[in-house]
């Protein structure tokens, strides 16, 4: 089962670095739609030999994956199969830092692999702060020490631009890789 989720886990990770938001949204939730629609469409397509083959190394589209917004007890900003909990900032800012642990922290409790994405970043120092003190140290234990957790940031610049799958096999707007 955990192989599973791990694959399910890095489709979706290379599906949301692939995404770029068409454009910079007023509002969090707008960009929380355009997110879902892309996963919803990617994950299950029903060409084979898609993109899909190309980013999780086969298996195609056609997938049976549920793509919610809001869902939970955590209410994830978007989740895929209960597996995937997105957690969603709109231009983050030193104002939202408190607000982001926590709720990265509470998504924890409710799936194994979390994924911050920043649509613009206003405070680069405070995203750094919330990432190193949930991704170090981790190990082996129960609850958070537990979950994966990544960070993305899409920046302003890329805004519009057509999504990344083209297989380059970059993870550019991932920090440090």
């Amino acid at each position: 089962m955990f192989g599973q989720d791990d694959q399910t886990y890095q489709t979706v990770l290379n599906l949301v670095d692939a995404w770029r938001p068409s454009q910079d949204y007023g509002h969090e939730s707008k960009f929380q739609n355009e997110l879902a629609e892309f996963l919803e469409e990617q994950l299950n397509e029903q060409s084979g030999g898609g993109v899909l083959d190309m980013m999780a190394g086969g298996g195609g589209g056609g997938g049976n994956h549920v793509v919610s917004r809001e869902r939970g007890t955590s209410r994830g900003d978007v989740v895929v199969d209960d597996i995937v909990g997105i957690e969603m900032k709109r231009h983050f800012s030193n104002s939202q830092k408190r607000k982001l642990r926590g709720q990265l922290e509470d998504y924890a409790d409710n799936y194994p692999y979390v994924i911050a994405l920043a649509c613009g970043i206003d405070d680069m120092d405070g995203w750094r702060e919330v990432e190193n003190k949930l991704t170090q140290n981790r190990g082996p234990g129960i609850g958070m020490d537990q979950t994966q957790f990544t960070f993305i940031i899409k920046r302003r610049e890329n805004f519009g631009e057509p999504h990344d799958l083209g297989g380059s096999g970059g993870f550019g707007d991932i920090p440090g890789l």
